[in-house]
């Protein structure tokens, strides 16, 4: 074990030691940084006039949602908004004819983003449901019809995705558990990671690619691999510490720069609406998975971590097999990148759209990690989160085994 350990330093050493590690990780952080405070970035403009900044309607929002007077979506809650807004039940489209703000239309904005800021999170929700049943007049839902409209709305969005009676069922029962009338708070913070969740992993399993690519390859192309094979631990410990220097790698870059950018998240958005039901977020609205943001948080992330280590092993057995670290790249460019577009071409063959979900790079969306179809074994419903790990660490082993006999046996020109 000692020696294992040790030549994984090493392998981490030789990794480090290269310029193009260097590079692709910054390139990454740069990313990660920039994504998290991309939002505060710019002014608002109404017909031409700056009236704010981003940043200002951000932080406003945030110290509106945690200094909230009502924190439930109740009656009394769609009552004192429709009192705070009924000062300015006009449209702020044509702004400029509105006699309040002529004269003064920076002054008259910040009145209504003041009073328009609690309730911002809640209209994008209430979009989003019109959006999904069409003849709905937002202005007539209330605490006493908002949960009735949402179940309508569910009934719909299983019908589109023609989901199997079982599976309706299943969420049905799901959706049951959650307590309503759900708790309503800051969830700014969330959003915003699990929005930009996906593009960062994305770019991050990029990086991973070109970083593990010449873990074996390199060792053909530099023409290190009948040295390496012949040395004391060349042929057994040897191979095994690439194999775990890659996968570690992957699980501490997935880690590292997750914390970066929920610290950088936690600064501008805040995270104070943990335990909110992820209901009450526009990544979770859609989805009937009785847990709050913090515990939606840990399945991502555990999602997006065991991702990214299977697409490091793909890296790396595509490494074994292959001659150059170039070819590895190209090929796992294809693999990261392929579902992107892949998934609404398999939406009407449930089998290739359940394969193309529960590749690595589909595991980086939040939504899709509890979203409405489902594996049924039995009488049993697993969501993709519960059952897709799983399949990633039985082929992690099977391409970790796979990937040492490769390279150990290869012929040596």
């Amino acid at each position: 074990m000692r020696e294992l350990l040790n030549l994984t330093g090493y392998e981490y050493k030789k990794i480090f030691q290269k310029r193009s590690t260097w590079i692709a990780l910054g390139a990454v952080l740069l990313w990660v940084l920039f994504a998290g405070i991309g939002g505060t970035l710019g002014e608002y403009y109404i017909e031409g006039e700056k009236v704010d900044s981003h940043y200002q309607m951000i932080k406003q929002e945030r110290y509106a949602l945690e200094h909230l007077e009502v924190q439930e979506l109740n009656p009394e809650f769609f009552e004192k908004m429709q009192e705070d807004m009924a000062e300015f039940s006009e449209t702020m489209e044509g702004i400029s004819d509105n006699p309040k703000a002529q004269g003064n239309l920076i002054q008259y904005w910040k009145e209504y983003y003041k009073v328009y800021a609690p309730y911002s999170a809640l209209y994008t929700l209430l979009a989003m449901m019109k959006n999904r049943i069409g003849d709905l007049d937002i202005e007539e839902i209330d605490g006493t019809n908002f949960y009735e409209n949402r179940d309508r709305m569910m009934e719909l969005f299983f019908q589109g995705e023609e989901l199997s009676e079982q599976e309706i069922i299943f969420h049905e029962k799901e959706n049951e558990k959650i307590k309503t009338p759900y708790a309503y708070g800051n969830m700014l913070g969330f959003d915003s990671y699990f929005k930009m969740q996906a593009p960062n992993f994305i770019f991050l399993a990029f990086a991973v690619a070109v970083i593990l690519a010449p873990m074996y390859a390199g060792e053909r192309t530099s023409r290190m691999d009948a040295l390496v094979l012949s040395s004391r631990y060349g042929k057994n410990k040897l191979i095994q510490a690439k194999i775990l220097t890659g996968l570690s790698f992957a699980l501490f870059a997935a880690l590292g720069f997750s914390i970066i950018f929920l610290l950088e998240i936690q600064a501008v958005y805040g995270l104070s609406g943990w335990n909110l039901p992820i209901q009450a977020s526009v990544e979770g609205f859609y989805l009937n998975l009785p847990v709050n943001l913090l515990e939606f948080l840990g399945i991502a992330l555990g999602c997006s971590a065991a991702a990214l280590c299977m697409t490091a092993m793909i890296v790396m057995f595509c490494s074994a097999k292959m001659k150059t670290p170039f070819g590895v790249i190209i090929i796992c460019f294809a693999f990261i990148f392929a579902p992107i577009f892949l998934v609404n071409l398999a939406a009407d063959n449930r089998f290739l759209y359940m394969l193309v979900c529960s590749l690595p790079t589909s595991m980086y969306y939040a939504r899709s990690v509890a979203y409405h179809h489902l594996l049924s074994i039995g009488n049993h419903c697993f969501y993709f989160f519960q059952w897709v790990p799983a399949v990633y660490f039985c082929l992690i082993a099977v391409l970790a085994g796979w990937s040492y006999r490769c390279f150990k046996n290869h012929q040596i020109q």
